[in-house]
Parts: structure tokens; sequence; C-alpha cells
């Protein structure tokens, strides 16, 4: 299949487990330099800036499936599939922004539940934990949480490991 035959542009709010199922890499449109990589990847420039515009309603930014990786391109994010576990054995498909996965979004019978490290989102990420621990029907916390891709960091190592959301990942390994 050729690259252009695999290059797909989604509003980012339609991201789905369907896609990440489809395609295991994304990369949020955000820099016109990308448009250079694109280009190197045997895509048309002007199509795909169509595509982006048409994407993009309001002030959404599109996400486009990311052909090249291994390492991955600097980009400002990133969101890479993974295999997720909870703390309480629940074994669930979701996805990582970058590679330190600052954010994490896990999916539970077609619902997307978002979290973020960033201690400011607290109350926002325990009431998402609080609807996800509810539509799952589990009593015990789910966080944190174990995730691991199929991908290696730009330093070799695969890239998983624990997700606690309003922790950062530097304080996650000091624990």
């Amino acid at each position: 299949m050729s690259n252009i035959a695999k290059f797909r542009v989604l509003p980012q709010s339609q991201l789905s487990e369907q896609d990440f199922d489809d395609y295991p890499v994304w990369s949020e449109y955000y820099d016109c330099e990308e448009i250079e990589d694109l280009e190197r990847w045997g895509l048309d420039r002007d199509k795909v800036l169509h595509l982006f515009e048409k994407n993009s309603p309001g002030n959404e930014h599109c996400v486009y499936t990311l052909l090249e990786y291994n390492p991955f391109p600097d980009r400002m994010r990133i969101f890479i599939r993974a295999a997720i576990t909870t703390q309480n054995g629940l074994e669930l498909k979701g996805f990582i922004m970058n590679e330190d996965a600052f954010c994490l979004a896990l999916f539970y019978q077609e619902e997307e539940f978002i979290f973020s490290r960033n201690p400011l989102l607290e109350l926002e990420n325990q009431r998402t934990a609080e609807q996800l621990q509810a539509v799952s029907g589990k009593s015990t916390s789910l966080f944190p949480v174990r995730y691991e891709t199929e991908f290696k960091s730009a330093q070799g190592s695969l890239i998983a490991g624990e997700f606690m959301y309003g922790v950062s990942e530097c304080e996650s390994h000091q624990s």
C-alpha cells in the first residue's frame, strides 16, 4: 500500500478507537514545517493543505496519519496507540500523547476518557476517572494504569510505563 493510500486526515475530535485500530500513530497538524516531511513522503502539498483546511473546523486542529516514525519526528503532539491495563486488571485500548505520555486516553464501550499529567486538571481528571469507574462497573480504583506501545523512544527503549493523572513523568519515576 502506498503512502498516499495510508494518509488520512480527520478533525482531532473525531479520532476514534477504530482509527487507532486502522493506524497506530497520528500527529496533530500544528506547524507549516511539517509540510516538507509530507512532501518527502510523496504527498502533494496543495492536496494536503486542502485536507488540513477542510478538517480543521473553527479553531480545532486536525490530525493525520504519521507515515514515518522510529524515531518519531519532532512534533507538537503525536498520538500513539497503547495497550492499557488498569490497577484492577481491566485491559483497554487507548493512546498516549507523545513519548512521555503527558496525556493518556482510554476507550471503553465506544467512549473516550482522557487524562492529563497536568496538576491543574486534577479535578477534571478525578471526574473523568469516576465516570470511567462507574461505566466499567469496577468498585476499586482504576489508577494508576500501565501502558505499553509497540514503538521505541528516541533512546531506543520501548515506550511503556505507568500513568497517574496529575503526576509528572519525573515524579512518577521517583516513587
